[in-house]
């Protein structure tokens, strides 16, 4: 099955409002845009490198030519935003008329119901096969971590924020679980599915954001706390992104290799 123009359509609209938030990358205090908590530079950047996985996605996803390709990334565009609308409803009884998030609750609201009506109309079309990935040790050990962690942090935020590097607040500590999950999430599905076409978007945005993480976490060495936290942060990180690099080649080769005709009996 070949990517439809109107899901290219879909995905552009997804990249314009990752670009949204992704634009904190370079200045921080434009967060504030979207997001409705406030967050030091550090946090708004490391928000940013977070959403940067959906520009990625939603690029990559736009050039792709087959279902095959995008199927993972309709999944965690619509678990994303889901999620994120369920943790803030709880909390909208806290802001203001003024400060009340119109935009961060109307995006997520008509995302998560969209996405959840193109998967329900596209079920069952261009079904996986049965087998795993050659990418999928990697993937799973990924996503394993990435699971413990995202739970902890959505279950635990005020221990997650006492061992966490640097400062952060417990409801970003559960906004930043949420991609967490996604991620994770993300990996099981690429691990369950033997194409190679299925894996290359996800093993390339979850890198960029890896490479990205690394990055702005480099950008501010005054703020991460001293000893054991620090070292376990680039360790796992560093470790995440050889992993995620050897996958993505592996994955990237399997695509180039011609596909074998069956033999005629």
């Amino acid at each position: 099955m070949s990517n439809n123009g109107w899901l290219r359509v879909l995905f552009a609209l997804v990249l314009g409002q990752a670009l949204l938030l992704g634009q904190a990358l370079v200045w921080p205090e434009r967060i504030t845009l979207v997001l409705p908590w406030p967050a030091s530079p550090l946090n708004a950047r490391f928000v940013a490198a977070l959403y940067c996985m959906g520009v990625v996605t939603a690029l990559l996803t736009i050039i792709a030519a087959t279902y095959a390709a995008v199927r993972v990334s309709l999944v965690l565009v619509g678990v994303i935003t889901g999620g994120l609308l369920l943790l803030t409803l709880p909390h909208l009884g806290e802001f203001t008329a003024d400060t009340f998030p119109y935009r961060w609750v109307t995006f997520y609201t008509v995302d998560s119901v969209l996405m959840g009506v193109v998967l329900w109309r596209l079920r069952g079309r261009d079904p996986v096969p049965p087998g795993r990935s050659p990418a999928a040790p990697i993937v799973v050990g990924y996503a394993a971590v990435l699971a413990l962690v995202g739970a902890v942090m959505l279950v635990a935020p005020s221990w997650a924020v006492r061992h966490w590097p640097w400062g952060l607040t417990p409801i970003l500590a559960q906004v930043y679980s949420v991609f967490f999950l996604t991620f994770a999430i993300g990996g099981w599905l690429v691990a369950r599915d033997p194409r190679p076409a299925a894996a290359w978007v996800y093993l390339t945005a979850n890198l960029t954001t890896v490479l990205l993480v690394i990055g702005v976490s480099a950008a501010y060495p005054e703020r991460f706390k001293p000893g054991l936290p620090t070292w376990s942060w680039y360790a796992v990180w560093s470790a995440a992104a050889i992993a995620l690099a050897a996958a993505l080649a592996t994955t990237i080769a399997a695509l180039r290799r011609p596909a074998v005709a069956p033999v005629a009996s």
